[in-house]
This record gives C-alpha cells, structure tokens and sequence, in this order.
C-alpha cells in the first residue's frame, strides 16, 4: 500500500518570523500498513535531523492514499526498509 506522509521540521537558524523557520517534507511510503509507513518515514527525518543540527523534527502525519489523488505522482516514493538519501526525499 502507499501512504503520504508529511514531516515539519524546524531551522535554529532563522528568526520565527522568517517563512523557512518552520517547513514541511512531504513524500510517499510504500507499506504494508499506515503504523509502517509512519515509523519509516520518521526514521528518515530523524536520520536527516541527526546530519543536520540546525534542524528540529516538530511533527509528523500519514495517510494512506485515495485511488484519486494522481496529483501526487510528482513525490518521491519511498520503500518501507529503504535507507532513501536526503537528496532522493529532496529535503
């Protein structure tokens, strides 16, 4: 199954009223369940939080995918288990 799952994070760098203080990440995971997909694409952003330190990991979400929504196509898709680099995600 595919899931979209979004991550926002958070930049130590800029001041709260700067529009990249707070930025989501969004792509789709190939799961066998939503639990899955949620506990792999958080293991990608914690992975990206832990080489980049000015970055803060704030939340995450998924859902599982509607048969309609072709508009995702242009996302990343990533597998359940597959350690995905950060410029494959484009973070």
């Amino acid at each position: 199954m595919e899931f979209f799952y979004s991550v926002w994070f958070r930049n130590s760098t800029f001041t709260p009223d700067d529009q990249d203080f707070e930025w989501p990440a969004c792509f789709i995971i190939e799961a066998r369940s939503q639990v899955d997909a949620l506990e792999w694409g958080d293991h990608l952003s914690r992975n990206y939080v832990a080489d980049n330190s000015d970055e803060k990991f704030l939340r995450s979400d998924v859902e599982e995918i509607s048969q309609w929504s072709d508009n995702l196509n242009e996302l990343p898709r990533i597998k359940y288990g597959y350690e995905a680099s950060n410029n494959e995600i484009g973070w």
